[in-house]
């Protein structure tokens, strides 16, 4: 008859300077003490065990301490070895580093016949990116002419193409297009892929025509037709795939020209496309664009604040200041470019995680607790379970679906204190049903 186990492993995810940590333990495998001469894992008539169970100290024979095998130990070489309840489901281990979406165990588990998986979610993004005659010259990708369009195409090239991208997938538009409306109108359908729907997986050159095709002589600045464009696509169903998560980006060098004019009014739309969806819109301003107003529209998009020095970034907020919510990289440079687009990569999916998997057992949800580490240090805090996003403490986390859950989620409270926090751990313990 099967047993009910404790099963924990540990995984350790890093993204955004935030480590997050699944750990689980314990399903049987403690280290013991040398076995004596004693024995251990008899049975009642004093035969042995299999040479794969193992006893902790040697003393888990019959009634008269008879049992062992000849010369008493049944642990493995270097001692360990579990109660007979535990034996099954040995100790696993691993480390998981953000955007390399692969897992193994670590040499002290390789023989373990058990696993667990847990991973960040991956990101579908769609990017609108300005046209407008204020970005300057065009050229094609790999060409270095000294124009913002020029460094935006490449560093987006660069981006798309870009190991570190591996697992997420994007959408690309521009804006002002000829008989882009106001409302969304073709704004809301993309460019790439040319169906006007769905992504292109990561990494990939499929891009390159497209930028190389469009070039930056488009009239105004339509911020609200661009706005109204990805809130349309972004919140399309079709657009939306389970286990991953949509957000928009928007990139422009200039103030709202066209359509509606004033920043609130963006702001608004951004904020409400938000309440009713979740779906978070990053914004990356570029020289010449006014920061007051470009963080105006972030703070809509409800994208996470972070600070003014970020990774590589010595002025990611873009008037000095932080902390702030949209993204500043300037005339274009490409590393700071692209250094934005992972910095956005990681705050968009940092606070959320598949639900992990593990051949060991079945999880329990209701066993499963989540931690935080303040500045990555002991002691752990345990955070609250609620039972959604609706119920959301200070310090709480939630499930997906918490009769079937494939994702865990922080409260966004809790998510904001997590990615302030330079060396935040999350850690996650798993209980788990063994055989």
């Amino acid at each position: 008859m099967a047993r009910l186990h404790a099963a924990r492993a540990l995984i350790a995810i890093s993204f955004f300077g935030v480590t997050a940590s699944a750990i689980a333990s314990g399903c049987g495998s403690e280290v013991g003490d040398e076995p004596d001469n004693g024995g251990s894992s008899g049975t009642p008539d004093g035969s042995s065990g299999s040479s794969g169970s193992s006893g902790s100290s040697g003393s888990s024979g019959s009634d008269d301490g008879s049992g062992g095998s000849d010369d008493g130990s049944s642990g493995s070489d270097d001692g360990s070895g579990g109660g007979d309840e535990d034996a099954d489901i040995p100790d696993v281990q691993f480390f998981y580093d953000a955007p390399n979406r692969d897992s193994a165990l670590t040499g002290d588990s390789a023989c373990a016949q058990a696993s667990a998986e847990a991973t960040l979610i991956p990101l579908d993004m769609y990017i609108l990116l300005d046209r407008s005659g204020s970005m300057g010259t065009d050229c094609n990708v790999g060409q270095s002419t000294a124009s913002k369009w020029c460094r935006a195409i490449n560093s987006l090239a660069s981006y798309f193409n870009a190991p570190s991208a591996a697992g997420n997938a994007a959408a690309l538009q521009y804006f002002p297009i000829t008989n882009g409306q106001c409302n969304g109108t073709l704004y809301n359908t993309s460019a790439v892929p040319a169906a006007g729907t769905g992504y292109v997986d990561l990494p990939t050159t499929s891009f390159n025509a497209s930028l190389n095709g469009i070039n930056p002589n488009g009239g105004n600045t339509p911020m609200e037709g661009a706005i109204r464009g990805i809130t349309g696509f972004t919140s399309n169903p079709v657009n939306q795939r389970a286990g991953r998560k949509t957000i928009g980006i928007l990139i422009t060098d200039g103030d709202p020209n066209g359509c509606v004019t004033t920043v609130t009014s963006l702001r608004d739309i951004l904020q409400a496309h938000y309440n009713a969806t979740s779906l978070q819109t990053f914004v990356i301003g570029m020289t010449g664009a006014n920061f007051t107003n470009v963080e105006t529209m972030a703070t809509g998009g409800n994208a996470p604040l972070h600070a003014d020095a970020v990774g590589t970034l010595t002025d990611a907020c873009g008037n000095g200041a932080g902390p702030c919510r949209h993204w500043n990289v300037g005339n274009g440079d490409p590393n700071a470019f692209v250094e934005a687009l992972k910095q956005i990569q990681g705050a968009a999916v940092g606070c959320q995680y598949n639900m992990p998997t593990t051949d060991a057992g079945v999880i329990n949800p209701n066993n499963v607790t989540v931690e935080y580490l303040q500045n990555g240090v002991e002691p752990a805090q345990a955070l609250t379970r609620v039972n959604g996003a609706a119920s959301c403490v200070a310090n709480g986390w939630y499930y997906d679906d918490n009769a079937a859950p494939t994702t865990i989620h922080l409260c966004s409270t809790q998510c904001t204190t997590v990615q302030a926090d330079a060396n935040a751990k999350v850690r996650v313990l798993l209980g788990c049903l063994g055989g």
